[in-house]
């Protein structure tokens, strides 16, 4: 029955998919400001203007997006997409590390991390690597189909740029002494929301929109072909 009815809303998936794409894009680049004008977005990363408003549009937003990556996985695996295996893996663990960044907080405007906020930064960490090493995963096995080559550039494109973003910014958070680390993040996070529309939208072309009539018309050819059944 929950099959069928996520068959029936199937066509939603990918408006669905690229509103919380836009409501995490809104939340990371608006938020800073709604806080405290004083605050350099430039200079703090998401998770330090999280920190600051608790159940907030930024944690609420970054939890919707893993949710709804979850549900785009299953509806891959359910449309055969070539997620099986490793990129399956890499995209749960996105997703998931999102909805644990979501709920456990870190420590605002400190270098002096806490045990939750330690949580928060391996499962970001975690969550900004698995999803452009899926992605280019998924640009490999996509690579011959031939509905595939728009997606398939776009995913590279996104995944080595997140990629590029995701060094960049560890150095920031090291030996760059937290330079431009809120621009670098907001970045690397524009990259791999980004990943999630075009995902999200391959795997809507995949979804037929009534699954249904496709298997009732070889019976209905077939009644038309006997004739009309005799009365008895």
């Amino acid at each position: 029955m929950i099959a069928s009815r996520f068959r029936r809303h199937s066509h939603l998936l990918a408006p669905v998919v690229w509103a919380a794409v836009v409501l995490a894009v809104t939340a990371a680049l608006w938020a800073p400001s709604v806080n405290d004008p004083q605050l350099s977005p430039f200079t703090l990363t998401v998770s330090d203007f999280a920190a600051l408003d608790r159940g907030g549009p930024i944690e609420t937003t970054m939890g919707l997006l893993g949710a709804v990556s979850l549900v785009l996985l299953m509806a891959a695996r359910e449309r055969c997409v070539p997620v099986r295996g490793l990129p399956s893996a890499l995209l749960a663990l996105w997703g998931v590390g999102l909805l644990v960044a979501a709920v456990v907080p870190t420590d605002p405007l400190t270098v002096d991390l806490s045990g939750p906020a330690y949580v928060h930064r391996y499962a970001s960490v975690a969550a900004f690597v698995a999803l452009p090493a899926a992605g280019l995963l998924l640009s490999r096995r996509l690579r011959t189909a031939p509905d595939a080559r728009g997606t398939v550039r776009a995913l590279r494109v996104l995944s080595w740029t997140a990629l590029a973003g995701a060094l960049v910014m560890a150095y920031s958070a090291g030996p760059g002494g937290r330079e431009l680390i809120g621009l670098v993040e907001r970045l690397l996070l524009g990259c791999e929301v980004a990943m999630i529309g075009v995902l999200g939208r391959y795997v809507q072309r995949r979804t037929p929109r009534r699954p249904a009539l496709a298997g009732r018309a070889p019976l209905v050819r077939a009644v038309h072909a006997d004739g009309p059944v005799p009365s008895r």
